[in-house]
């Protein structure tokens, strides 16, 4: 296994998934690149719903790619720690679509991703980023749960 890919969106599973591809990556001294894709088509500013939607005030371009790549940065010292060559990219449109091409051009042995554990009715009407990646990508992929892990269990921790 030569490469992994992890694409992230910095959700609460993010970091368990990031500390399970480098241990995945540290026996075969694998390539780790994490990728973060940003979808701009949806509007952002809505972001909770309550008993009415909460307006969150959103960061504009300039500072959501500083705070980005600050994120990135910090996840990628969770893979060079350990002494993982790893590489971050950033793009912006459809995930599915972005991470697809990605393991296609880079040839990746393994894309390794969270799961948000999103009810029937978000998948009836969003679908969602790791069931397209199951469903199509032509590498294995390694889905990583949202849940808590065991304590004294989790070889990640």
């Amino acid at each position: 296994m030569k490469s992994i890919l992890v694409p992230v969106d910095f959700s609460d599973v993010t970091v368990k998934t990031v500390k399970a591809a480098v241990y995945l990556a540290k026996p075969f001294q694998s390539r780790i690149t994490l990728m973060h894709v940003r979808w701009t088509e949806l509007a952002p500013e809505l972001i909770d719903f309550a008993a009415a939607p909460n307006l969150v005030p959103v960061l504009d371009d300039e500072e959501l790619a500083v705070v980005t790549k600050k994120k990135l940065a910090d996840l990628e010292e969770l893979a060079t720690a350990v002494g993982l060559e790893t590489r971050t990219i950033e793009l912006q449109g459809p995930p599915l679509e972005h991470i697809l091409a990605q393991a296609e051009s880079e040839r990746v042995d393994l894309i390794v991703i969270g799961s948000h554990h999103h009810g029937a009715f978000y998948h009836l009407f969003e679908g969602g980023v790791t069931e397209g990646i199951l469903r199509r990508a032509r590498c294995p992929v390694l889905i990583v749960p949202q849940g808590e892990s065991i304590p004294g269990n989790d070889p990640l921790v």
